[in-house]
């Protein structure tokens, strides 16, 4: 007897395979991610993924561990269906209704591929006319215990968001340092990344722009308005709104976000899951979640 599979159960589960499988066919392992060694043999698969073992700790893995769904016990288009949502805008409670999970795994797959998403968005370089904005933001204590306690004792900090963006499709978004402008800071974490023969645009910066007049040497160009650069302020704090407030402990990882949601290439849900989120090992534990990031 011929059972029909009328809510398509055994199709889905058919093609999460399929979509695994597509995933993990072309990724490359190139080292044990338990000892580090190179030293290791192919060892059969598991669910149509290619298994490794280690000829050093003698631990097996396959091409599917530290990836960026390792240890989910939900399968793999519920994560596309989220990932679209999340470039949707969507809130957690949105998405937990929409894809029946809980409001706390919605935060954690948020921020696992966010941590993601952090890893690569900063160009290692600026060049051709390089345009420097800043964004003061206060301190923003969110989802802390003790919020009440900390800002009754001591005002909330002034945090210092450097944005810039060059004639390549990337730009560089980053806190950098707190309370008052640092110029050392400033130095180390910016201005080393713009190449000596470009051409500094400073906005709306008195000390920005003191930057830019030793770097440029008293050669003047005329420059197009960088809006994205101009108006960082109004577009960061509208992009932040979306999330009902953003603490200042995850801060870099959102304005990794915001970055690929403001560069020229358009880029959908598929694209982000291929190029940014499944290459190399992407993989945070949701322990880890929750640390606060060392930005300054």
């Amino acid at each position: 007897m011929l059972q029909h599979d009328v809510e398509l159960k055994k199709f889905d589960l058919h093609t999460n395979d399929v979509l695994k499988r597509d995933f993990y066919k072309d990724r490359v392992v190139e080292a044990c991610p338990i000892c580090g060694s190179t030293w290791h043999i192919k060892y059969g698969f598991y669910n149509g993924i290619q298994r490794y073992k280690c000829k050093v700790c003698d631990k097996t893995f396959s091409r599917a561990t530290n990836s960026l769904w390792s240890y989910s016990k939900k399968n793999t288009r519920t994560w596309m269906e989220f990932t679209e949502l999340m470039t949707e805008n969507k809130t957690l409670k949105f998405c937990a209704e929409k894809l029946k999970i809980s409001i706390g795994t919605a935060f954690y797959w948020r921020h696992k591929i966010l941590q993601a998403l952090s890893r690569d968005v900063t160009p290692d370089s600026l060049s051709g006319v390089v345009h420097v904005g800043k964004v003061i933001i206060k301190e923003n204590l969110k989802g802390c215990r003790n919020a009440e306690i900390i800002a009754s004792a001591t005002p909330r900090e002034d945090i210092w968001v450097i944005g810039a963006k060059g004639q390549e499709d990337s730009m560089f978004v980053k806190p950098i340092f707190k309370h008052w402008w640092n110029r050392s800071a400033f130095d180390e974490k910016v201005y080393s990344r713009i190449e000596e023969k470009s051409y500094i645009a400073p906005y709306g910066d008195r000390y920005i722009k003191s930057v830019a007049i030793r770097h440029n040497r008293n050669k003047s160009i005329k420059v197009e308005v960088e809006y994205r650069i101009k108006y960082l302020w109004p577009n960061l704090k509208k992009w932040l709104s979306i999330f009902h407030g953003v603490a200042s402990k995850y801060l870099q990882r959102y304005l990794s976000f915001f970055i690929i949601m403001n560069l020229d290439k358009v880029i959908d849900y598929m694209d982000l899951i291929y190029e940014k989120l499944f290459k190399g090992n992407r993989f945070i534990r949701t322990d880890e979640i929750r640390i606060a990031n060392s930005l300054f």
